[in-house]
């Protein structure tokens, strides 16, 4: 697992961020349970250093790259994301020493756009067009990556990490949190990593 080969400091702690990601407690709510009569459990993902499940599939795509040798010492990461994703890599980007730059649709919130430029990316703005139009973020974002010596595109929507980090962390964690007794998964789904990486 790639959470569990990190070097400790001389102290004993984690010297790295990327310690603190996974390993997220189930939590009951106690309405929902008391009214249905059921045992409904919420996996409390935002307790992951950038406040999401995102951290995850970031934490697999950096991994990843460095182990193909595809991302190097001083690097570039380029992404197409407009939340939680462009933070989880910021972090872990940070981290490590690497730029992260990530193309966000001009038409989301100041507020997103910020919270990406405090944890260290760089933000370029893409028109809010169709996919099918080139201006569209993913393709100004897959343009930056492409032919750029030390430059690694993430492709979330099309990077196996992405479900592979839910397959490996989140779906064992769930299982064994629950005792192998659960009788239902139910999540929103963006790109589907999560709930193709857990329900595997």
């Amino acid at each position: 697992s790639f959470l569990l080969s990190l070097p400790l400091s001389n102290d004993g702690h984690q010297e790295k961020v990327t310690f603190a990601i996974g390993n997220t407690p189930l939590i009951r709510i106690e309405s929902l349970s008391r009214i249905t009569g059921c045992e409904i459990l919420a996996k409390a993902e935002f307790m992951n250093p950038g406040g999401s499940m995102k951290d995850r599939p970031a934490l697999f795509f950096i991994n990843d790259a460095e182990e193909r040798g595809v991302l190097r010492p001083g690097g570039t990461i380029v992404e197409a994301t407009a939340g939680n994703t462009g933070i989880g890599l910021a972090i872990i980007a940070n981290s490590r020493g690497y730029k992260l730059k990530v193309v966000v649709p001009c038409d989301q919130s100041q507020e997103k756009i910020d919270s990406l430029k405090t944890f260290g990316a760089e933000v370029v703005l893409a028109e809010a067009v169709p996919f099918s139009n080139e201006g569209n973020f993913y393709h100004v974002a897959r343009r930056l990556g492409e032919n750029v010596d030390n430059c690694f595109w993430v492709n979330q929507h099309e990077n196996m990490m992405n479900s592979e980090a839910h397959y490996q962390t989140t779906g064992p964690e769930i299982w064994e949190q629950t005792g192998g007794k659960i009788d239902a998964f139910v999540m929103s789904s963006g790109t589907g990593g999560t709930i193709g990486g857990v329900t595997r």
